[in-house]
């Protein structure tokens, strides 16, 4: 019998969104290959490791400081240093893994892996190919980018642009999509009979609000707004891993004018937003592409400085949704999309930009490389 091939993914978990990116395309490649994810700074060192588990306290308590480092780093020499300093800690662990595991392929989807990643290729003495998938789908950091990968997956032509400016030879980069999972693939279902089935009103227009898995700050103010003004809608709210926030609002709930229904950290996700017609998140670059997969138009309210400004770029630039930090001016908003002719317009630029299949195509692609 024909043994499979075996995929090894890097990732690290800085944020869900590289391990989910990850998922998805393992989803999608499915029964066809043997795979594997290794988080790598876990794997490769302590101290590295303990820089990684700051990431989700810096951008919930400090975003600005996160700004500051992410553009701090977007800097050919800065990151050459970076590289020098982890390297000890990183390389020879990557390399002893690649020898153990000897994958036919390896797959990174985070930015700062991918210079040692490329050397301890080379230092296991083994040829495998080496495919990154890029997952800022706009302004990507320049740490993503070495030029010697065999293939380096994109989301858009900006990106693409941006990538060659960095350095990346045009051959070999394919523009494909951002990973979602392949469940999106499918669009929504019939909205009504999930509404109904999940205690909602089947005809009522329902507002999705989502902040992340931590749950963006804010949440319960734009809530309030909505209660308070004269909008014909019932909510759903996903807070995430925000537990007192869960608490909170589902002591609430049974107090408001408008029907609502909350729930914590959910794999439900595709489900709930069979179920809505609108979408307030913060600017996460999955929960964009999977809006966009459901056919949602999309409210901005919140993003990481640096790492998600050119997804609120995209957003607006495509017309598939608005910004608005301010509740006043969500409840606007909201309030124009009512309006069915301003809904199909936006709507008609959701379904030209969606790309529900792109964890697919981006397995495909890599499939080819075995």
């Amino acid at each position: 019998m024909k043994m499979k091939k075996k995929i090894l993914y890097l990732f690290s978990d800085t944020g869900g969104g590289h391990r989910s990116a990850a998922s998805a395309i393992i989803k999608a490649v499915d029964a066809r290959a043997n795979q594997e994810m290794i988080d790598v700074f876990a794997e490769g060192s302590g101290f590295l490791n303990i820089f990684a588990k700051l990431y989700a306290p810096v951008i919930k308590y400090s975003p600005q400081m996160w700004g500051m480092l992410y553009y701090l780093l977007d800097d050919e020499k800065k990151l050459e240093q970076l590289e020098k300093i982890s390297r000890p800690f990183i390389l020879s662990t990557l390399a002893k893994i690649i020898k153990t595991k000897k994958p036919d392929a390896i797959v990174s989807v985070h930015p700062l892996v991918n210079h040692l990643t490329v050397q301890a290729i080379k230092d296991s003495g083994l040829k495998i190919p080496f495919i990154v998938v890029i997952t800022d789908p706009v302004t990507l950091h320049r740490a993503w980018i070495t030029p010697n990968v065999d293939c380096c997956v994109v989301a858009t032509e900006d990106a693409k642009k941006l990538a060659i400016s960095y350095g990346m030879p045009e051959k070999k980069i394919k523009v494909i999509g951002m990973p979602i999972h392949p469940k999106f693939a499918k669009g929504p279902s019939d909205k009504e009979k999930r509404r109904k089935k999940d205690g909602l009103d089947p005809k009522t227009f329902t507002i999705l609000m989502m902040g992340g898995g931590e749950g963006a700050g804010g949440m319960d103010e734009i809530i309030n707004k909505i209660d308070r003004s004269g909008i014909s809608a019932q909510m759903i709210i996903i807070t995430g891993r925000n537990k007192k926030l869960e608490e909170k609002l589902n002591a609430e709930a049974g107090k408001m004018k408008r029907k609502m229904k909350v729930y914590g950290f959910t794999d439900k996700v595709d489900e709930l937003m069979s179920e809505s017609d609108l979408i307030i998140t913060k600017a996460g670059p999955g929960t964009i592409a999977e809006a966009l997969a459901m056919n949602l138009p999309i409210i901005l309210t919140s993003w990481l400085p640096g790492q998600e400004e050119g997804n609120v770029k995209f957003v607006e630039d495509a017309k598939v949704g608005f910004v608005a930090r301010e509740p006043e001016k969500v409840v606007e908003i909201i309030k124009r999309l009512q309006n069915p002719a301003e809904l199909n317009a936006v709507l008609r630029n959701v379904k030209k930009t969606r790309k529900p299949n792109a964890a697919i195509d981006i397995a495909d692609c890599i499939l080819k490389y075995l």
